[in-house]
């Protein structure tokens, strides 16, 4: 009996303490993880068919293109993630898989900053970068920007979460 209670006594200790940590301790690429990359990948997938949103790095190309500043991509981030729509898409690839679902309630916006400060630091794509991952994407017929070739998604595959 005495051994149970412990290990209650140790789990809440060690859940409360979890449950405590602010987002600006948590790791920008973590929180991206939980948070994102269920839909988002940071690597290409072996099998496109089951890809439901642009990729981080793909998205992060296109908004440090439209947007310039580090700054304007971090803004544009916490604003779309939270209040998502046709107009703000700046990816083209919104007609593929359509606009992504509010993230409010599933992200907060301390954590948003932090994910938006890791992505602008960590996902950076140059052109040449950019330019090369859609050349192997069309030699593939599978475009992942711009709808090469793949027409708009069946349904809105983001709708999942």
């Amino acid at each position: 009996m005495r051994t149970m209670t412990k290990m209650v006594i140790v789990l809440a200790i060690v859940g409360g303490g979890v449950s405590t940590l602010s987002a600006g301790e948590m790791d920008g690429k973590q929180l991206f993880t939980n948070k994102c990359a269920v839909c988002h990948n940071l690597s290409q997938p072996a099998d496109e068919s089951k890809v439901v949103a642009p990729p981080a790095r793909g998205v992060m190309f296109h908004m440090t293109e439209a947007l310039g500043s580090q700054e304007k991509v971090k803004a544009h981030i916490k604003d779309f993630v939270l209040e998502p729509s046709k107009e703000k898409a700046i990816c083209k690839s919104v007609r593929r898989f359509g606009v992504m679902p509010s993230q409010k309630g599933v992200v907060s916006k301390e954590e948003l900053s932090v994910i938006a400060d890791w992505m602008v630091e960590h996902l950076a794509m140059d052109k040449s970068e950019h330019q090369k991952m859609e050349r192997k994407h069309q030699g593939h017929g599978k475009g992942m920007h711009r709808g090469h070739g793949m027409g708009q998604a069946k349904g809105n595959a983001h709708t999942h979460r």
